[in-house]
């Protein structure tokens, strides 16, 4: 396989910005390039890149200081560096990290994810498809990069230009054959993956996400469909029939669409033959095939999620039979509908549902594996800041939740109460709520609750760590807190029989 071109002679900007004008210069040959003034080093090109808070434009002679040669930017700015103007700064930016980085995607086939839910949870899912068959796979989410299952980082992703194009390159060098990426809203409204074209794009579902972001639910369904305005001339778009915006746009779309669904026609079909806690068993058809597929994390959600892996995966070339044995690899998603098993009489499933539709998610598939109580530990997302958000977070905590337990994202138990009592709002009565800021505190008050019937949901954190320690060498979890409750409060078998070599909760009371 190919790898990444040398860039050590640097790359012609007027090669890849043909509508760019050039003033202190014919052409700007470019090595490195920086967006942020205080990064910059000698020789690099710095992008003065114009956000909701910034303009970069406004820091151009900072980046001077600092060692830049260069100016990429929206207007000419008082300088005698050689400086390139264009109509959209971030565009150029991604498109410029693509190409110091060698055009990594030209190397890989690309499968490109987004959607308001299952982004990550189909990214994982998909990583275990393809990797059933001769496949090297990359897998760029929102959990961290990796290549084969291993990843490449101990830091948490972040969707800039350079890291991906990054995450892309070193797929390459690892011989990778093909790029799983989550593209989350964010990243298609800033143009993060401006140079990308995708073989495959996958669209999971379109909900009423992030309008305090982008505007409006049009701002919003309009960024979305830019992922599949960057799919190549012969790259495949994955669409969720049973979603009711998605289902619409299939007609109007110009590309090559494959469906996935339950309930509407589509190319793969999936209908569940059993569920029960902890495990659910569905068929899935393409065409005149059919498998029948066994897995231990349950929710309609789930099934939708394998859908999308699936189609993607038939869209790759890979026949359904091995699709299958890696769909049955994957039995557990770290943080997604993940049941917790320490031999206790209840059950307890950890999310990372973090606003009001993927907790009314969470909360449904655990009243449809529960005869008794639905314990719910919730938190707000940071990001979210508008008031209506935290209200129907309330509205849903109350309305499906038998106890609701109100907590911070963290450990350290600082807990912002104007946000806490916009959720409050939402009740009916709001004496119902239990309001705990300390998290594993929370999460202690909430197992101690439960009934032999009764089942435990913690969500808002998910995989991600909510405490950290030893130079952030440990990262504590919600399932590392359950599980460290039950052990600690189950009753032995024998007396010798101890448990799991774990922290006991007294561990984490004292991080």
């Amino acid at each position: 396989m190919s790898k990444p071109v040398d860039v050590q002679q640097g790359i012609s900007l007027k090669s890849i910005l043909p509508e760019a004008k050039f003033y202190n210069a014919d052409d700007i040959m470019v090595r490195s390039c920086c967006g942020k003034w205080e990064e910059c080093q000698s020789g690099d090109m710095f992008v003065a890149i114009i956000d909701s808070e910034i303009d970069g434009h406004l820091f151009t002679q900072r980046a001077e200081q600092q060692g830049a040669k260069a100016i990429l930017g929206e207007r000419l700015v008082r300088s005698d560096l050689p400086m390139c103007v264009v109509p959209d700064s971030r565009k150029a930016y991604a498109r410029l990290c693509q190409s110091l980085a060698g055009s990594p995607a030209r190397h890989l086939k690309t499968i490109g994810v987004t959607g308001s839910h299952g982004k990550t949870s189909v990214c994982q899912i998909l990583d275990h498809v393809l990797s059933a068959g001769p496949q090297r796979v990359g897998r760029f989410d929102s959990t961290s990069a990796c290549v084969s299952g291993q990843p490449l980082s101990s830091k948490r992703p972040t969707w800039t230009p350079p890291q991906i194009a990054s995450n892309l390159a070193r797929f390459v060098l690892e011989d990778c054959s093909h790029a799983i990426v989550e593209v989350p809203s964010t990243c298609l409204a800033t143009h993060a993956t401006a140079g990308l074209e995708w073989d495959i794009a996958i669209l999971t579902n379109l909900r009423r996400q992030h309008l305090d972001v982008h505007g409006s639910v049009k701002n919003y369904r309009r960024v979305k469909l830019r992922l599949l305005e960057q799919l190549k001339d012969a790259g495949v778009a994955i669409i969720n029939a049973d979603d009711p915006v998605c289902h619409q746009l299939v007609d109007q779309l110009k590309v090559p669409t494959l469906t996935f669904g339950m309930h509407q026609e589509a190319n793969v079909q999936a209908q569940i033959l059993e569920s029960h806690w902890g495990e659910q068993t569905f068929l899935i058809t393409a065409g005149s095939e059919s498998v029948v597929v066994h897995s231990s994390i349950v929710g309609r959600q789930h099934i939708y999620n394998c859908l999308a892996a699936v189609t993607a995966a038939l869209a790759a070339g890979m026949d359904l039979p091995t699709i299958a044995r890696g769909l049955q690899n994957c039995q557990t998603l770290e943080g997604r509908f993940q049941a917790i098993y320490c031999g206790q009489s209840f059950k307890v499933m950890v999310d990372a549902a973090d606003n009001a539709e993927q907790l009314a998610v969470a909360l449904n598939v655990a009243k449809n594996h529960c005869s008794g109580r639905v314990i719910c530990v919730a938190t707000y997302d940071q990001d979210q800041q508008t008031c209506e958000q935290r209200l129907e977070l309330g509205r849903i905590l109350d309305r499906r939740s038998h106890l609701p337990v109100i907590t911070s994202a963290g450990k350290a138990g600082h807990i912002d109460y104007e946000p806490t009592h916009q959720i409050l709002d939402g009740f009916r009565k709001p004496n119902r709520a239990q309001v705990i800021p300390d998290r594993i505190r929370a999460i202690e008050w909430a197992l101690a609750q439960a009934g032999p019937d009764d089942i435990v949901v913690v969500t808002g954190k998910g995989e991600r760590p909510i405490a950290t320690v030893d130079q952030e060498r440990w990262h504590v979890t919600d399932a590392e807190v359950c599980r460290a409750w039950l052990y600690e409060n189950a009753e032995p078998v024998e007396e010798t029989a101890g448990f799991p070599d774990i922290f006991h909760i007294d561990d984490f009371r004292e991080i």
